[in-house]
């Protein structure tokens, strides 16, 4: 996840559109460089975003294609995102799409719906999806960016050191571009909103049946998309696969038991996260041992009384996780202290 937002306009506004290829080379049905869909079993594709090749889609998705009715998974970035799953779906089958499934509410996931929503695609979401979005992704004025940006470019002037300058600075950048993704969006909303209390529910495509599930903890609002004989899940944002978990508004200590949940399926199990590469059992374990590597350390600081900014600058990547991506430090380190601060 690692891309070079300082392109940002150039790779999610202006960016090409490029045709749709079939490559034989690789299994896809699909590959447009910014995201490849690949077939998982009968009737199950996932879409995996590449965002060193543009943000188009920015998070994987997916399209499940049953006889009468096909499905796909997330909203993604743009409207170009949007226009992948929607190909891709026409290429698959003849069959009218039922809707998009936004697995929560964050702007990698939801940004693109307007391209569903100008072809009239309906979109499914947790009910808290759309409040949250006219909340958090409201354009700023001048003052008001700048009242926003404030406090991280404290950070950056404080930092301790050259590493942790280069850490905050990265917080600063993030910051940032979240900041001109809400300027240049054209914000759609989901039409079919579900309620906690109606979840789970099983969607019937025909000779395909699908469940949706809500299970809380990256975000107020994740949901999973479980094709149960087809042993696939479609986590969204509730696992990350090769990379440190991402934590802006996180309940992290629920979020590691919705883990134990994904470690109960059988290892057959593919799980096609909200980013990174499809994974099993073994890459759910992965995140499960990083989470509790950061809760370890939280743990350690808060017995010496140090300070949740202290144990976020002290906390050092284990070798076995040397090679995974971190997004920026305090949406992924930092965040995962203040939750576990604040729960302790």
């Amino acid at each position: 996840m690692a891309v070079d937002r300082r392109r940002f306009l150039a790779a999610t506004v202006a960016a090409p559109f490029v045709a749709a290829t079939r490559r034989a080379d690789t299994g896809a049905v699909i590959d447009r460089g910014f995201a490849r869909v690949t077939r998982l079993a009968d009737g199950v594709f996932a879409t995996v975003a590449d965002p060193k090749h543009g943000l188009q889609c920015y998070s994987n998705g997916g399209v499940i294609v049953g006889r009468d009715a096909v499905l796909i998974v997330e909203g993604h970035f743009t409207a170009e995102g949007a226009a992948l799953e929607m190909d891709a779906a026409r290429t698959l089958s003849k069959a009218p799409i039922r809707g998009v499934v936004n697995t929560h509410y964050h702007l990698d996931h939801t940004f693109g719906n307007i391209g569903y929503a100008r072809h009239g695609v309906p979109i499914l979401a947790h009910d808290r999806v759309e409040p949250l979005m006219r909340q958090n992704y409201k354009p700023l004025d001048e003052r008001a960016r700048a009242e926003w940006l404030a406090p991280w470019e404290r950070r950056v002037a404080d930092a301790h050191n050259a590493v942790d300058r280069s850490r905050m600075a990265g917080d600063l950048e993030q910051i940032s571009f979240i900041g001109q993704a809400v300027d240049h969006v054209s914000l759609a909303f989901p039409t079919e909103a579900l309620e906690p209390k109606h979840l789970p529910m099983t969607i019937d495509l025909g000779r395909m049946r699908v469940t949706i599930e809500f299970h809380p903890g990256h975000s107020p609002t994740d949901l999973i998309i479980v094709v149960g004989d087809r042993g696939i899940v479609f986590t969204g944002d509730l696992f990350f696969s090769h990379a440190y978990p991402v934590v802006p508004d996180a309940n992290i200590v629920a979020w590691r038991r919705v883990l134990d949940t994904f470690m109960g399926y059988d290892r057959s199990t593919q799980f096609v996260p909200g980013h990174g590469p499809v994974g099993r059992l073994a890459q759910v374990r992965e995140q499960a041992a990083i989470m509790d590597d950061l809760r370890e350390h939280a743990e350690r600081m808060m017995q010496t009384g140090a300070s949740v900014e202290e144990a976020e600058r002290t906390y050092a990547v284990p070798r076995p996780f040397e090679s995974f991506e971190v997004l920026c430090w305090g949406f992924t380190v930092g965040g995962a202290m203040r939750g576990f601060y604040a729960a302790h």
